[in-house]
């Protein structure tokens, strides 16, 4: 009979080692997922402020080697560079702007209807920017959603257009 106890205490505490074994095994998994996603997101949030710091400095060539490709199609370099400085510096009489990121959100994916065509992106990160801008009009207030994804191993960011 004390053997069957012994059994049993010996199989109880073989059950608890693997059950302590599962869960710290799982706490791990879902510490480095989280970790790698914390990364993932912060550097999207540098792309989206380092765009919007060339813009505020008028670099708008160096912001537009930041967007995706599907809106490099929409706007050519030349023209983009055009219409930027002309909405901001003569249209606004605005030299320059402050802005400011809000957290970025993780999306499964996101659809885009781009140029006509729809635009399918997977692991897409959307940080809302705000800028404010002191114009000839008085203080305006732009919100914007801005969408950072993974293009050929670097993160360029999209504007829904359509």
């Amino acid at each position: 009979m004390a053997w069957r106890s012994r059994r049993r205490r010996y199989a109880k505490q073989w059950l608890l080692l693997i059950g302590i074994v599962v869960v710290c095994g799982w706490m791990t998994t879902k510490g480095l997922q989280l970790l790698f996603a914390t990364g993932r997101a912060e550097e999207a949030e540098l792309v989206v402020d380092q765009f919007y710091r060339l813009e505020q400095e008028g670099d708008y060539g160096s912001s537009w080697e930041l967007l995706h490709s599907s809106m490099k199609e929409q706007y050519p370099k030349d023209h983009y560079i055009q219409q930027r400085a002309h909405i901001f510096m003569q249209d606004f009489r605005s030299e320059t702007y402050l802005y400011e990121l809000g957290k970025s959100k993780s999306l499964p994916g996101l659809q885009l209807k781009q140029n006509g065509k729809e635009l399918e992106l997977d692991h897409v990160y959307a940080v809302q920017v705000t800028q404010d801008f002191d114009t000839l009009y008085g203080p305006i207030q732009l919100v914007q959603t801005c969408y950072v994804a993974e293009e050929n191993g670097e993160w360029s960011l999209l504007w829904k257009t359509e």
